[in-house]
């Protein structure tokens, strides 16, 4: 059976719902997520390159992210993700809350509608650390901050397509982490 996932309204608030995740991204269905951003002391953050056997292949993506599943905390969720996608064991005590914000969009049959709940993971982890567990990642980099602008106002065309997501983030990370 594929995990469980909590089914949420317009308003953010839990229906009582539990669906497939399959389910939930077939029919649109809204649903909650962590997104965690991984910098380190040079003011650089860690973006995975996206396997190609997943949607969106190739593509630059958020540090990890994934799916809260029925009856887990977000950070319980982040623990798990940071030990899926990448093979860490995130300390709770580095995270920084940043933001929440919406995601919709689609792909072919897959239908992304997300409350995502945004974190900033500040440690020195190295490349070589990183393991990829769940082959969802095919490779990882850290890019400067203002790389990672430029790329976001250039809309390029590696980067997820989170336009929202990186406005955000950069507000968040100059007005609370880079100075």
């Amino acid at each position: 059976m594929e995990e469980l996932i909590e089914i949420y309204n317009e308003y953010g608030e839990k229906t009582g719902q539990l669906v497939e995740r399959g389910i939930v991204h077939q029919k649109g269905l809204l649903h909650k997520a962590v997104c965690v951003w991984i910098m380190n002391s040079k003011h650089e953050l860690l973006v995975q390159r996206r396997s190609p056997k997943v949607a969106f292949p190739n593509m630059l993506d958020i540090s990890f992210s994934g799916h809260i599943t029925a009856g887990e905390s977000s950070i319980e969720a982040i623990k798990r993700e940071g030990q899926e996608e990448l093979g860490l064991i995130i300390n709770p005590q580095n995270l920084l809350y940043l933001f929440t914000c919406r995601e919709f969009g689609s792909l072919h049959e897959y239908i992304e509608n997300e409350i995502d709940e945004v974190f900033l993971y500040q440690d020195d982890i190295q490349i070589s650390d990183c393991k990829f567990l769940d082959h969802e990642v095919s490779g990882i980099e850290y890019i400067p901050v203002d790389k990672l602008k430029d790329m976001i106002e250039k809309r390029a065309s590696e980067l997820m397509p989170y336009e929202s997501h990186y406005h955000c983030l950069l507000a968040s990370l100059r007005s609370r982490v880079v100075r």
